[in-house]
């Protein structure tokens, strides 16, 4: 599963379109009062699932790493062939615009979600999601969406924005299936996704 956020990347060419340590110090306090470490099981066994933080950079960059070509592509929209210190610092940023949540097998980190506040909209984000490809199809990154889909309204946000490839078939699938209100446009081999956060998680989150 691979979304993308087209603020993830700052030197991408984006087109102009209308442990419970683990926890982000700046973020809300109620982000961060939900921000804790959980273990839940899924068929292949149990993951740990907490937030990230900037001591996390080296989990981050072996995860990066380790997605193949393709994933890659599907993730940042063009082929990355590396990444900087200053991206990875970026994708574990300790800040109240920035939010990490990370899946753990063993000490092995195999997938992430993040958001990246809206400057203008702040009740939105974009989001983005990499799961490694040995983990894919096993339910981690509609697991990652969901709990920081959780943390984000409990920060006061209540719409998820990304940029998919056309393509990427997996994950319109998930996000149509979902049950939450989704909103596609479509732009040659882009689409443009909004994700209205339902009124119970809503209400959680702010809890």
């Amino acid at each position: 599963m691979h979304i993308s956020a087209r603020s993830a990347l700052p030197g991408a060419t984006w087109r102009a379109r209308p442990v419970e340590a683990g926890c982000s110090s700046a973020a809300s306090p109620m982000a961060s009062g939900a921000c804790r470490s959980r273990r839940y099981d899924v068929p292949r066994g149990t993951f740990r699932l907490r937030c990230l933080t900037p001591a996390d950079a080296h989990h981050m960059e072996d995860l990066l790493e380790r997605l193949s070509a393709h994933a890659r592509y599907l993730r940042y929209l063009r082929l990355v062939r590396s990444f900087t210190p200053a991206e990875i610092a970026r994708f574990v940023a300790d800040g109240p615009d920035h939010l990490a949540v990370g899946v753990f097998d063993g000490d092995v980190l195999v997938g992430a979600a993040q958001y990246f506040r809206s400057s203008k909209d702040r009740d939105q984000a974009e989001i983005a999601v990499e799961v490694a490809d040995s983990h894919q199809r096993h339910g981690l990154g509609a697991q990652l969406v969901r709990e920081l889909s959780l943390l984000a309204a409990g920060d006061g946000i209540t719409h998820f924005t990304a940029t998919v490839l056309a393509q990427n078939r997996a994950v319109l699938d998930l996000m149509r299936h979902s049950g939450w209100r989704i909103l596609t446009t479509q732009d040659g081999p882009y689409v443009d996704v909004i994700v209205t956060l339902p009124g119970e998680l809503l209400g959680d989150g702010r809890r």
